[in-house]
């Protein structure tokens, strides 16, 4: 049975071309200069400042998420997310909040809610992406910064810096449930928690940055099952954005403010430090945001205006000049190409064949885009409904959640 359906989704491939492809494309926050860029990955072009970011001057983008066609950007300086349609490289729509609630980081639970931390406000925001309005905001703890969405729920990263005393309480990683929007459990982490990411076990690790001083970068591993923390790891230094790649390496923004920029690296499934303090990856001055690709290779957003591009062995393999002051980054994946080509066909049905039934393949990265349906789960079902896109004028594939791994 098995090896029929992929004899016949071979044949399928040999007759079909794609129907829906695309450049690779990383599009690039500029914090300082407050306006979109982007790099061609085929051709290494950068074509900077595409489109103003914020509706005023001082918006402060924090972060860009990008979804099949769209991309919103994090605006904590005017209190907005920003949408632009990446076809026409304009603005379509806004999300406004408050006025000083400081909207810091995104993630979505499907196509019609996000959630986004309010940190000044403390608080964690529903977002219907419908009427673009804001529906309720839930208390989640001091200074909340990272949040990240798992299987239907949200762990935000609440750093616990207060504000008044100019201080950090405790740590938190705080588990909030989107079925009833609610705060349903609290785990404590270290100093200044910050982001998070998901290991391919399902681990969740947090970056915690310590206090600048006394009290070193720590990353806390937890089972976001049970909500207890397994492991620690002393990183040092002052760790930021995390990211973790397909080969399991952990990716760190460390900064480096003066002179070279720093990048640590661990193993995420075994803990082990590969370059830390003593022996960074060195950068471009201000190492602030990081993204994994898919070819396990990171992107470094500089503040010192560049993108570097590095792998785990320390190299750096590329460099982009950039608009003034990049902070943050992400890749234009196509929902339903499971090979990460940047083209949906046939092929991309016969990898999910082969990744169910014959550990033929490795898991895609980020395995969103083998998601074709976006039920939250990469089976028959995805490759049945890109036979039916392809041959059938079915629905296109959709994005679903973007942490699923």
């Amino acid at each position: 049975m098995e090896g029929s359906i992929i004899g016949r989704l071979m044949i399928f491939l040999l007759l079909s071309a794609a129907i829906h492809a695309a450049g690779p494309t990383a599009y690039v926050i500029n914090a300082t200069g407050e306006t979109l860029s982007k790099i061609d990955l085929r051709t290494k072009t950068v074509t900077n400042d595409i489109e103003p970011l914020g509706s005023d001057i001082d918006s402060y983008p924090n972060q860009i998420i990008v979804r099949d066609t769209l991309a919103y950007v994090a605006a904590s300086g005017t209190d907005e997310i920003q949408i632009i349609n990446l076809r026409t490289e304009r603005t379509v729509g806004w999300i406004r909040f408050g006025a000083g609630q400081n909207p810091y980081w995104m993630a979505f639970l499907n196509d019609q809610v996000l959630y986004v931390t309010l940190l000044v406000d403390n608080s964690l925001a529903k977002v219907d992406l419908t009427t673009r309005q804001v529906v309720k905001t839930t208390s989640v703890g001091l200074s909340p910064e990272g949040v990240i969405v798992l299987n239907g729920t949200a762990f935000v990263a609440v750093t616990g810096y207060d504000f008044g005393s100019w201080s950090w309480k405790q740590g938190k990683v705080i588990v909030y449930d989107t079925r009833t929007d609610s705060v349903v459990d609290e785990i404590n982490v270290g100093k200044n928690p910050q982001f998070l990411d998901i290991d391919r076990q399902g681990w969740l690790h947090v970056s915690c940055t310590g206090d600048y001083g006394a009290t070193p970068g720590t990353i806390y591993v937890i089972d976001p099952g049970a909500r207890e923390v397994l492991d620690s790891i002393a990183i040092g230094g002052q760790p930021g954005q995390i990211s973790i790649g397909p080969d399991d390496i952990g990716y760190l923004a460390a900064g480096g403010w003066i002179g070279d920029g720093e990048v640590y690296t661990y193993h995420a499934v075994t803990g082990g430090v590969l370059r830390g303090p003593s022996d960074p990856i060195y950068v471009d001055s201000g190492a602030t945001g990081i993204v994994t690709f898919q070819d396990s290779s990171a992107f470094v957003a500089c503040f010192g205006d560049k993108i570097d591009r590095v792998n785990a062995a320390g190299q750096k393999v590329g460099t982009y000049v950039m608009g003034d002051g990049p902070g943050h980054l992400d890749f234009n994946h196509i929902p339903g190409d499971a090979t990460g080509d940047w083209e949906v066909n046939v092929g991309d049905a016969v990898y999910i064949v082969n990744y169910i039934f014959k550990n033929g393949s490795r898991p895609p990265m980020p395995a969103w885009r083998a998601d074709a349906n976006a039920d939250g789960a990469i089976n028959v079902g995805d490759a049945v409904c890109l036979i039916n896109y392809i041959f059938k004028g079915g629905p296109r594939p959709m994005v679903g959640a973007t942490w699923l791994r």
